[in-house]
């Protein structure tokens, strides 16, 4: 098997990038590399957004469309923008320090979308995949959850 040298661990709002340091008496210690935090996943759309000047229709009036519907195309642009914002920061993240292999752990509602984006050099050095959320997990208990990393 592959090594797995990176971890990137991460949830719609948060990524986290941990480079492994193995340790030949303690077993591997992860060193943050990277973190930061999608700021189109946090907050309120009504904070972000304003229905004043006929932007979003109440529907009231005969000929006015539904508000709800024209809230899911934000809410289905804001996803893409997200994943989309997440895999590219992974491909900077791995070019720079997941020289041999790295393993991913997403939640399975964004797991896939991220992995679709991101270019094959990068997707084909993915040791493995966990479709959980990981990201406020401790540091010291994440290799825990990746069998790359658990000694034999």
């Amino acid at each position: 098997m592959t090594p797995t040298s990176l971890i990137i661990v991460t949830d719609r709002g948060t990524l986290k990038a941990y480079k492994v340091n193995d340790t030949p008496t303690r077993g591997p210690s992860l060193q943050l590399v990277q973190a930061f935090d999608t700021t189109d996943a946090h907050g309120r759309y009504q904070d972000k957004l304003t229905d004043q000047a006929g932007s979003f229709p109440s529907g009231v009036a005969p000929g006015q469309g539904s508000s709800i519907a024209e809230r899911t195309g934000i809410e289905t642009e804001n996803d893409r923008r997200i994943v989309k914002q997440l895999a590219d920061s992974i491909v900077e993240v791995v070019e720079r320090e997941g020289k041999d292999g790295w393993s991913f752990a997403a939640p399975a509602s964004i797991h896939s979308a991220v992995v679709d984006l991101l270019p094959a050099t990068v997707r084909d050095k993915i040791v493995e995949h966990v479709k959980s959320d990981l990201v406020k997990i401790e540091p010291a208990k994440l290799p825990g959850h990746f069998r790359s990393l658990q000694s034999m």
